[in-house]
């Protein structure tokens, strides 16, 4: 049996999303691991160091993750790298993780579906995608429209999940670009030979009749805050790898800004663009700030303590809305038609908000896109059947529900091993108020993180799906 610290298993990325770890009497297992792993225990007359200290490991988990939770409740808008888009609804309910037991050597830790890296001082937990780095790299470029040359970048030198704000930051930047450098308005004042602007004509004669104009003006400039921001970020990766191909919109933001720089106090208080042709700068602007400001999310009063977190389940629900978007299926918006329940409070409705409302000639198509792990045993879950029932019975009041269902992602070997080669769809019937109504489990199959090809089999498989779908739709 493979033996290691527990303080390494926290931090190596042995731990990813939506999986169930136990450690019993020094033995740590998990369905996904190859085979279990004996805890290695400080030995009596050994010296105490930051690896073999149980003690302070097992109060870093516990007092570490209250922190942490308390601050996903508390900032939910910060406490999070999203994307700002309408499209999203973020339920910060989750835990980051789950911790019971008592002590190092027998406990149960879960995980959901937030992804990241944890650090308190010597002592660090990250949780990475059951995916793979590839996974994650793939749906945050195509998501917004970019497709990253294969296995450029990605390496992870701090052990932590900061690579991927900087990616994010950089895909977001690429894609602003397009519009050019981003200008604004500045006030200007000189003494000029021709009338511009607002003139003093008293200095025409007091200035010794030069034949010049005291001018106050207003004139478009590159050289702002938000350039001066990005410029500044560029200058703190000026040796990070993922920004080693951005070398002409590094060159065009230094010389835009004259090679000047703002005082931090400054830039943190960037503001976003009011102008709606450059908005999509704004997103780079918040990330621009998170990575200049090395604490990504704050949970103590300790500068050594920060985190990154990323809700993965979301990503992937905005990639999926984004590929069928993108061939032509219509979406309803997730905030247009605001259905509402009663709860038994007078005060208080409870919004019905499907993750997918796909609109097919009238007649409606309701599903829910779920990260986590499909079991394939039982199959859905209890609550989130009944969430479907739900939905499918209120939007079904005033049109015409024809089907309804989920959407995962899978592995390929669970893909292999659960005999999904030919369907790829499990399909069902249920009735509504004596209506009957198609149900369907429908998966994105993932190609395994060390695949040969690995972005090229990723399209194709989310093409794969995207042709299923309308299959669906079409012949109901």
């Amino acid at each position: 049996m493979e033996k290691k610290w527990l303080f390494d298993i926290l931090k190596d990325s042995t731990l990813v999303d939506n999986q169930t770890y136990q450690a019993n009497e020094g033995t740590f297992t998990n369905y996904r691991l190859k085979k279990d792993i004996g805890l290695l225990r400080r030995e009596s007359g050994q010296w105490w160091y930051v690896h073999n200290d149980e003690t302070a490991i097992w109060n870093f988990l516990n007092t570490t993750n209250r922190k942490i939770n308390e601050s996903l409740r508390n900032n939910e808008n910060t406490s999070l790298v999203l994307f700002n888009s309408k499209d999203y609804e973020h339920n910060t309910d989750d835990n980051f993780i789950d911790v019971s037991g008592i002590d190092c050597q027998n406990f149960t830790l879960k995980t959901g579906n937030l992804i990241g890296h944890i650090k308190d001082g010597e002592y660090a937990l990250k949780i990475s995608s059951r995916f793979g780095d590839h996974f994650l790299r793939q749906i945050i470029a195509d998501a917004d429209g970019f497709m990253e040359l294969e296995n450029y970048g990605g390496s992870d030198s701090s052990n932590g999940y900061e690579w991927l704000l900087i990616y994010l930051w950089k895909i977001k930047l690429k894609k602003a670009y397009r519009l050019g450098l981003p200008k604004n308005y500045i006030s200007r004042s000189e003494r000029l030979n021709k009338v511009r602007g607002q003139i003093d004509t008293l200095s025409y004669f007091t200035n010794n009749y030069e034949g010049k104009y005291d001018c106050k003006y207003r004139e478009h400039s590159y050289d702002n805050l938000a350039t001066r921001l990005i410029a500044e970020v560029f200058n703190k990766l000026k040796n990070n790898e993922f920004t080693a191909d951005l070398h002409q919109i590094k060159n065009a933001f230094t010389i835009a800004t004259n090679g000047q720089k703002s005082k931090r106090i400054d830039l943190f208080n960037t503001p976003h663009f009011s102008n709606p042709f450059y908005s999509d700068y704004n997103d780079v602007i918040d990330l621009s700030k998170l990575i200049l400001k090395d604490q990504l999310v704050d949970f103590g009063e300790n500068s050594e303590n920060s985190a990154f977190l990323f809700d993965i389940s979301m990503l992937f629900e905005y990639y999926i809305r984004k590929q069928i978007q993108n061939n032509g299926i219509k979406l309803e918006s997730k905030f247009e038609k605001k259905l509402q329940i009663p709860t038994g409070n007078y005060n208080y409705k409870r919004k019905l908000i499907p993750d997918l409302v796909i609109n097919h000639n009238n007649i409606l198509h309701i599903f829910d896109v779920k990260y986590k792990n499909f079991n394939f045993k039982n199959g859905v879950s209890r609550e989130d059947l009944f969430q479907i029932h739900t939905y499918v019975g209120q939007y079904g009041n005033n049109a015409e529900v024809k089907s309804c269902g989920f959407i995962y992602p899978v592995s390929e070997q669970k893909y292999i091993s659960n005999n999904l080669s030919e369907t790829e769809i499990i399909e069902e019937k249920m009735n509504i108020m004596n209506t009957e109504v198609s149900f369907y489990i429908l998966f994105l199959k993932i190609p395994d993180n060390e695949t040969q090809g690995y972005a090229f089999q990723f399209k194709e498989n989310s093409y794969s799906f995207i042709e299923k779908l309308l299959k669906l739709i079409t012949k109901n």
